[in-house]
């Protein structure tokens, strides 16, 4: 009996806890990370906002599915290797600068943004801020979230995805530029050469 009445106490203060700490934390949760990348700005602009093309160079999206717009803007579907899809559309854009994309699934357990911004560097460079805005309206995932998800694996992912890409471009290039034809000794390239 003592024991029952104890695990009961304990059940409890946890639950308690749990609510008290979870009405304390933000409703937001607030991720963002920066990386510097050896390509102009427009490069990352039109391989962000080409939404059609991210499963050339996405980490883990294998499809995008076309869906009915709810805006002026695009909407669509990102579909994973499980299966799995996440609904997306444009919600505000400024050219080279700035996407704005809204997570459009089941507001309660899947509503985010996600904000890029692209700053032009002055060594020819291009950096890009992702920031990852999600609502957890329930207190229970909102304190799971806060001591479980630190990390911004997502934001990462498209970080590697981008490198990825350039170095793949980087090679492709680099083959091709060897698969060029070398220009022949003909007696016109001769007489140029030696004067």
């Amino acid at each position: 009996m003592k024991r029952t009445a104890i695990i009961f106490l304990i059940l409890i203060s946890f639950i308690g806890g749990t609510v008290w700490y979870g009405k304390k934390l933000p409703e937001l949760s607030h991720k963002s990370a920066t990386q510097t990348f050896n390509r102009k700005s427009e490069f990352l602009w039109q391989l962000i906002f080409d939404y059609k093309r991210y499963p050339e160079w996405r980490e883990n999206v294998y499809a995008i599915k076309q869906m009915p717009r709810t805006s002026k803007y695009d909407a669509w579907k990102e579909i994973n290797e499980d299966g799995i899809t996440t609904p997306f559309q444009i919600i505000k854009f400024n050219q080279n600068t700035f996407i704005n994309m809204e997570e459009t699934g089941d507001k309660h357990t899947n509503s985010g943004t996600w904000h890029f911004e692209i700053t032009e560097n002055e060594d020819g460079t291009s950096t890009l801020t992702i920031t990852e805005d999600r609502l957890i309206s329930q207190l229970v995932p909102r304190v799971l979230n806060h001591f479980l998800n630190t990390s911004t694996d997502h934001i990462d992912a498209y970080f590697r995805s981008v490198n990825n890409k350039i170095i793949r471009d980087n090679i492709r290039s680099k083959k091709a530029s060897q698969r060029l034809p070398k220009k022949a000794n003909t007696p016109d390239n001769m007489k140029s050469m030696q004067k």
